[in-house]
């Protein structure tokens, strides 16, 4: 959580006074960023069958991605909301087959923000650019 927390006070201090400008991944970046996120899933699935997580590849994505969309928000791309809406539904459906449903239906909710998210940032994007 404190790297989330990081993130966010670094984003909020750096972003414009009226808030996010979003901006896009460039293509490299992108494959850099898609590359960073399979070798960081590949190094932690072990890791966490070695401590006895319920959901070692999925626990592993999602955490991965998490920070993944959370830096690409501090940097203000839009696409940042793309990734939050796969974790955050990727948390609803293992939080809900793990009977958790009160944290279930929070993330159900914070994909609904992601959606949000993206479409208003996307508006900025495509009419600022």
């Amino acid at each position: 959580q404190i790297v989330f927390i990081i993130a966010a006070v670094y984003g909020w201090k750096d972003w414009a006074p009226t808030g996010a400008v979003p901006g896009r991944v460039s293509t490299r970046n992108r494959g850099i960023i898609t590359i960073a996120v399979v070798f960081s899933v590949a190094a932690l699935t072990p890791v966490l069958s070695n401590i006895g997580a319920a959901a070692t590849w999925t626990d592993a994505f999602l955490l991965i991605g998490s920070l993944a969309a959370q830096i690409m928000m501090v940097y203000e791309k839009y696409e940042s909301w793309t990734l939050w809406l796969i974790v955050d539904l990727g948390y609803t459906a293992l939080y809900f087959t793990q009977e958790l449903y009160l944290t279930s239906a929070l993330y159900l909710v914070f994909t609904v923000v992601a959606a949000v998210g993206w479409k208003s940032w996307y508006a900025t994007y495509k009419r600022t650019h």
